[in-house]
């Protein structure tokens, strides 16, 4: 898969303690009206302008997800703003080509 700016992979270039830290924020955030709500994810890519990440989830999704960094659970039953895909080729088919074409409409 070829990664369009502004999204960026994590995976093999960030240490591990980078990875948990988003992940363990996305387990603090999310409460249970949340579609990941006790699902296991996996960091795999953010945009490196925002705080939009991509997490790979253990059936084989992936879920687009904006977090707050609030450090707590959300009250409002919208946050973190979370958008499960079916297979990071349906992401890769939606979101990445509009943000890449909004990111670089605004000037990258």
């Amino acid at each position: 898969m070829k990664w369009l700016e502004p999204w960026e992979t994590v995976r093999n270039s960030m240490g591990e303690r980078y990875l948990l830290a988003w992940e363990d924020e996305l387990k603090r955030e999310v409460g249970s009206e949340l579609p990941l709500f006790e699902t296991e994810a996996k960091l795999i890519a953010r945009r490196f302008d925002c705080d939009d990440a991509l997490f790979e989830l253990n059936d084989g999704r992936v879920a687009w997800v904006h977090l707050t960094w609030s450090g707590k659970r959300e009250r409002h039953p919208s946050c973190p703003e979370t958008v499960p895909y079916e297979s990071l080729q349906a992401w890769e088919q939606s979101r990445l080509v509009e943000d890449h074409a909004e990111w670089a409409l605004d000037g990258g």
